[in-house]
């Protein structure tokens, strides 16, 4: 029962973010087969490096990488930003640094990275709703995303309530809901 938990919670937990934000690549060269990709890394970086430094405040790390597509759990996170800090931290990340770790993420390990399915996502609800009754209770989901595997933050929780909770009831019919999660 808790890989499907973790299944579920880790679909909510890359819910609503994304990014298709273009600007000017310097310094690549034509025959350069990342160069799409480049940009998009280059766009996502530059949004938070607010001071035109070429550097972001380490955590900013995982909001840039959600931009991308790319979901990781709070400890392969903290995994990915001890690779890619200086050897003295200073609390930020250079771009140099990120784009290699960006890259890669988006490529090579970019299957282990992907969204789960509808058939998934509905699949670990039903696992959750064990009275077979079509919903979850707000409530009783909001408990299981602060307590099974790695905890939500509560603008998580806000968020995600928000989109599935239907207000008059305060249930999730997670149905329609595991559609929304697959898609977006």
């Amino acid at each position: 029962e808790f890989p499907l938990v973790q299944s579920i919670l880790s679909s909510f937990k890359a819910c609503g973010e994304g990014s298709d934000r273009t600007t000017t690549m310097a310094m690549q060269t034509p025959e350069d087969p990342n160069l799409e990709l480049k940009k998009k890394i280059r766009d996502a970086f530059s949004v938070f490096d607010r001071e035109g430094k070429d550097a972001v405040d380490e955590r900013e790390i995982g909001t840039i990488l959600r931009s991308l597509s790319v979901f990781p759990t709070e400890k392969q996170l903290k995994r990915w930003i001890l690779e890619i800090e200086e050897e003295e931290p200073t609390g930020y990340i250079v771009y140099q640094k990120f784009e290699v770790l960006a890259v890669r993420l988006l490529t090579e390990e970019a299957m282990s990275n992907k969204r789960n399915t509808e058939d998934e996502i509905l699949a670990a609800f039903q696992a959750l709703d064990t009275d077979k009754k079509g919903y979850l209770e707000a409530d009783q989901l909001e408990q299981m995303m602060t307590t099974y595997g790695e905890a939500f933050r509560p603008e998580e929780i806000k968020e995600m309530m928000s989109q599935a909770v239907d207000v008059e009831y305060g249930r999730i019919y997670y149905e329609d809901y595991a559609e929304l999660l697959a898609n977006e």
